[in-house]
């Protein structure tokens, strides 16, 4: 079991990251700061850096799209940490492939040129697969979602492949592949921490068939430092926590509250409608749609993995699922009472 800290290892380390500000990202920051490394977030010009208040980070403007900016910020760093990248479930594909595929062949670049060590690639268990059925899958699998045309899914994919080929062509690359992250000191608002707080809220009237695989953010931050002390080059590593159908998932989150289950399972075949039905009346509204046309893809997939290899050669560590969920539930009612 690996959850301590190797301050050893990280004292005085210069590393750079990118993404500081996400929900990830600020835990990763926040392990490197506690273990002593000289962290460098680089970050764009409309970064929240706000929520890194108290972190002893040193704040470096260089966003992806800025070559440049990106040599001169990374000059002198030991390992860089790639987290930052468009996230969001929707139709732009423009702007996610601009973010997620040019700007990781940029850092890619300018880590080579800035001569950095070892670059830690974050990508996504969307980059491993998915089944109709509930399989688990690790690393081996064969990718088998190029077929949904997803913008997310399809960057995340091919800037992954880029990762591999620099590690190929003697680039020091590790590559993590995170499961979908709850946890406390969600103040980005991820994507499964706003799914929670609207089941919390009673806004949840349906579900799906599917599934997903559920981790902890504080545990796949200890494993992203892990991947960068111990991990092997041209590797990937799932760093996921439990399996969970979406019925068991918001069972979990109702017996934390009063509320209770979604009372409609529906058709996968719905979920496309529902997902434009919803997108036109919450544009109204501007707010987040409750449901994009990519998650409706992907809702009736089951994203099960398997975290053995982190575990044998990462000492990648799991908290019980109880407790993940218990502070993300506290979290969310200080903040709202807040």
């Amino acid at each position: 079991m690996s959850s301590g800290l190797n301050t050893q290892f990280w004292r005085d380390r210069p590393v750079a990251i990118t993404g500081a500000t996400g929900f990830l990202g600020y835990h990763v920051a926040r392990l490197l700061a506690l273990s002593g490394a000289r962290v460098r977030a680089l970050v764009r010009p409309t970064s929240q850096i706000r929520r890194c208040h108290g972190l002893n980070l040193e704040f470096h403007l260089a966003p992806l799209e800025d070559f440049e900016a990106l040599c001169r910020s990374l000059r002198n760093q030991d390992i860089v940490f790639h987290l930052a990248g468009s996230v969001h479930l929707g139709d732009d594909w423009q702007s996610v492939w601009h973010t997620n595929v040019e700007g990781t062949q940029r850092l890619l670049e300018a880590a080579r040129q800035a001569r950095v060590r070892r670059i830690v690639h974050v990508s996504s268990i969307v980059t491993i697969g998915a089944s109709r059925q509930p399989r688990i899958l690790d690393e081996s699998a064969h990718w088998n979602l190029g077929s949904l045309k997803v913008p997310y899914i399809q960057s995340k994919r091919e800037a992954e492949t880029l990762a591999l080929l620099s590690a190929a062509r003697g680039q020091d690359v590790v590559i993590v592949n995170p499961a979908c992250l709850v946890g406390p000191q969600d103040y980005s608002g991820s994507e499964f921490g706003v799914l929670c707080r609207r089941f919390w809220c009673g806004r949840i009237p349906l579900m799906f068939r599917g599934g997903a695989n559920f981790a902890d953010v504080r545990d796949v931050a200890q494993g992203i430092l892990s991947a960068a002390e111990s991990g092997r080059c041209g590797q990937r590593y799932i760093l996921g926590g439990v399996n969970r159908t979406w019925l068991d998932f918001f069972r979990d989150l109702a017996r934390l509250s009063s509320r209770p289950l979604p009372r409609w399972c529906a058709p996968n075949s719905l979920g496309p409608i529902i997902a434009t039905l919803n997108r036109y009346c919450e544009r109204r509204r501007r707010k987040r749609p409750y449901l994009s046309a990519a998650q409706a893809e992907l809702l009736s997939w089951f994203f099960f993995v398997s975290s053995r290899r982190a575990c044998e050669e990462l000492g990648y560590y799991m908290r019980p699922w109880q407790h993940t969920l218990r502070d993300t539930y506290q979290f969310w009612i200080t903040s709202r009472a807040a």
